[in-house]
């Protein structure tokens, strides 16, 4: 039952760079065909297909080592932890639908970034996936900031947020099978073990109601708590 849970949450991490690539190879493909290629375009779109693979295989050793004490932390600037997440997780092919705001404290860290990297790159998804059915402007909503020698990372968006009757029961695991209204793989057991189990912190998550230029919204609000030093 583990592995098959792990093996879908594989699955599910590479979905989105492999689109990444596949969406970067097609479309030098038709500049080229059209004569519409640019050294610019060319270097942007190589550049893109080697952060995926490079994420792809990182993908395979964290999960490798998902169950071993031994790994190491490594000092990064919460930043570019973000920036990296949002380039693998392709977010500049879905910008023109949905809009991102950040409001960044750019703390350094001491964690593991690729498993960071991986929650953050699921709860994306799982913004994403919730926003697809909503009819007004779409938004996710990144912040971060330092509080009591502690990072707090807190990701929402304006889908309306999630249903009360399941709200408690979305970091359980195999929920995601049982509940496919909420999106399939989306891995939020696995986010829930990463951030407890790994790096001694807190991941929740609520509905919440608050107002963005000068407009009201009300969406799902993750909350990731954890130490500033592992």
């Amino acid at each position: 039952a583990s592995m098959g849970e792990m093996i879908g949450n594989i699955a599910h991490q590479w979905r989105q760079p492999l689109s990444t690539i596949m969406i970067a190879a097609t479309g030098m493909k038709f500049q080229k065909e059209h004569d519409l290629l640019t050294d610019e375009d060319f270097n942007n779109s190589v550049e893109s297909i080697k952060k995926s693979t490079h994420y792809l295989s990182d993908t395979i050793e964290d999960f490798r080592n998902f169950f071993k004490s031994d790994q190491e932390s490594s000092e990064v600037l919460i930043d570019d932890v973000i920036e990296t997440s949002l380039d693998l997780f392709g977010f500049k092919y879905v910008s023109n639908s949905v809009k991102l705001v950040k409001e960044i404290e750019n703390i350094s860290i001491n964690t593991y970034e690729n498993e960071l990297i991986q929650v953050i790159i699921n709860l994306l998804n799982n913004a994403k996936d919730a926003l697809e059915e909503s009819k007004e402007e779409k938004y996710i909503f990144i912040s971060t900031k330092k509080a009591n020698n502690r990072l707090i990372i807190q990701l929402k968006d304006n889908a309306g947020g999630i249903p009360k009757e399941i709200l408690q029961k979305i970091f359980e695991p195999y929920f995601t099978t049982k509940h496919k209204s909420i999106g399939t793989g989306i891995g939020l057991y696995m986010c829930e073990q990463i951030i407890t189990k790994h790096m001694n912190g807190i991941i929740s998550v609520k509905n919440i109601e608050y107002t963005y230029l000068n407009k009201k919204f009300k969406g799902a609000s993750f909350t990731i708590n954890i130490p500033i030093n592992i």
